[in-house]
């Protein structure tokens, strides 16, 4: 019953992520979408069944998750009003109708809430008399220490734009990984997935970073890239040629040369 309960909700929260893109025409909306919608349905899961004092915890670094990263998203592209790249080149090559087009593809989005909030259905169905024990609290570490790098990487970012327009950003995390925020945000969710464990079944809940692991190395990051690659050209060829993808090469030597002088 609750994942027709969780199917109806994300249907109807994604009609109106929806109908705000008809209303300011930025289909970056459905970014900030994904980050609330993810806590939402994780806070739905955990509603459903008796509350405890380990339910309350781990919520609560779910909503710092959400509230990180929708509100980042928020102000960094729908208070600047800037339209992302990716949705623009996805949209030039419809052949129906871009509200038409971006209504079913907010809903596909939605698809991917209900399979990637899946460790918290898992968290809800352990008992409400468990107590927290040594991997709930390391996995909570990592968490929050995911999420921070997450918020540096970002940061690193946006004042690297700032101040090298039209550059490509190579210091600090950006060093290491192409995609050091994408990479931190999946930790997160190895995380989550990881506080399911004692849940029958609880090991299912490894669908999710497994589908974010996907999502980010097969769809994000070549749209993200294709159009890096056209902006930035054989400066970001460069970058491509010396910096892992996806996951930090810490061993890299810092006598490479930086990208951005």
């Amino acid at each position: 019953m609750i994942f027709l309960i969780a199917i109806l909700v994300i249907f109807f929260y994604m009609c109106l992520i929806w109908a705000w893109y008809c209303y300011i025409k930025n289909p970056s909306v459905v970014d900030v979408g994904w980050a609330f919608g993810l806590t939402i349905i994780g806070i739905l899961y955990l509603c459903s069944s008796p509350i405890s004092s380990r339910k309350i915890l781990l919520s609560l670094v779910l909503v710092i998750w959400g509230l990180r990263l929708g509100g980042y998203l928020w102000v960094t592209r729908i208070h600047r009003h800037l339209l992302d790249r990716r949705y623009t080149k996805l949209s030039d090559n419809w052949k129906i109708s871009k509200p038409l087009g971006f209504l079913l593809n907010f809903q596909f989005q939605g698809v991917l809430i209900f399979f990637v909030s899946l460790p918290w259905y898992f968290i809800s169905q352990i008992p409400s008399d468990s107590h927290m024990c040594a991997i709930d609290y390391l996995m909570i570490l990592i968490a929050l220490l995911s999420i921070t790098a997450e918020s540096i990487a970002d940061y690193q970012l946006q004042s690297f734009k700032a101040h090298h327009p039209g550059q490509v950003c190579d210091v600090g995390l950006w060093f290491y990984s192409r995609h050091p925020n994408y990479f931190f945000e999946w930790v997160t969710w190895c995380a989550y997935a990881c506080f399911a464990f004692p849940a029958q079944l609880g090991l299912m809940a490894w669908i999710s970073p497994l589908i974010l692991f996907g999502i980010m190395t097969r769809i994000t990051v070549p749209l993200t890239e294709k159009g890096s690659i056209q902006s930035k050209g054989e400066l970001y060829l460069n970058y491509q040629k010396v910096t892992p993808m996806f996951f930090p090469n810490i061993l890299k030597r810092k006598d490479n040369q930086n990208l951005s002088k």
